[in-house]
């Protein structure tokens, strides 16, 4: 296919980039962007796909998810990372894996959804005493200093959740002019497909694969895990569950990268390395 443009600007320009984007979607175009031999060139994101995506910054076994220890690792070695995001009571953003908090913190209960910020903040993670962190804290603390995935997985009604979340990446967005250094990756399509319509310069990131219920809210997960909706997300990479790849399902949407999720290990590294173009992993150091 021909290229969109034949020379990227040089230093990269977000602005350019910018007008790129609008005028596909303004010509209904959009979707001929990942097929594009020079993606990377017009988007930037090529650390997507070149730098190993630690889920939650937890690199080892000993490290604490979601803690400034964990991303400060993460930083020092050039790692994405994979911001798990999840909205409390007080409508306070925070990074946090699981629904009910007891799932990570045995002294504590109860569903985060219900919680209050200064709930919250009394629960010490681990033996330093490090805190939850609000999405606010985390970006601060990050500071651009390496890539992001803004991970959402919203069961429910969309909007109030990914408002929040757009409006503290676009305050990072504007202090960093980090547009290119941050995605979105989400089960639900329709959050995406927020995404894209708010605020479509943002990568997207579709994950699915294998579920344990039939329903993911709404909608039914064979649906979800077949990519059914995969059109209306315009998403340009799929994270999958790395016991599924290689799926046919995956190769059809012809997407620009495959993600496998979650390698927990070096030998699931490099069996899974063959199917996928990057890995989303915790508790080791991938190499190869």
């Amino acid at each position: 296919m021909k290229k969109l443009i034949e020379n990227t600007p040089n230093p990269w320009c977000q602005e350019e980039y910018k007008k790129i984007i609008d005028e596909l979607i303004l010509n209904k175009d959009i979707q001929k962007l990942k097929l594009q031999e020079n993606y990377f060139d017009i988007c930037n994101n090529y650390w997507i796909i070149d730098r190993y995506i630690a889920r939650s910054g937890q690199i080892s076994q000993d490290s604490t998810p979601n803690t400034l220890s964990a991303y400060e690792q993460c930083i020092k070695n050039k790692y994405t990372i994979l911001l798990p995001i999840q909205i409390l009571d007080d409508d306070t953003l925070i990074c946090f894996s699981h629904k009910n908090i007891s799932k990570v913190i045995s002294s504590a209960s109860g569903y985060v959804n219900n919680m209050s910020l200064e709930q919250i903040k009394d629960i010490n993670l681990n033996d330093k005493k490090e805190k939850i962190l609000t999405l606010d804290e985390a970006l601060d603390f990050i500071n651009n200093k390496t890539s992001i995935i803004i991970e959402i997985n919203n069961d429910g009604m969309i909007g109030k959740l990914e408002d929040k979340v757009l409006q503290s990446l676009q305050k990072y967005i504007a202090k960093h002019k980090a547009v290119n250094n941050i995605a979105i990756m989400g089960i639900n399509p329709y959050t995406l497909q927020y995404f894209f319509e708010q605020c479509p310069y943002i990568t997207r990131i579709l994950k699915s694969g294998g579920f344990s219920e039939k329903m993911y809210g709404s909608i039914p997960t064979k649906k979800l895990r077949n990519l059914s909706y995969y059109k209306i997300t315009n998403a340009d990479f799929i994270a999958y569950s790395l016991e599924l790849l290689p799926c046919i399902k995956v190769e059809n949407k012809k997407p620009v990268g495959v993600l496998a999720y979650t390698v927990t290990n070096q030998s699931q590294y490099i069996q899974i390395a063959p199917h996928c173009d990057n890995i989303i992993f915790s508790y080791f150091k991938p190499t190869i």
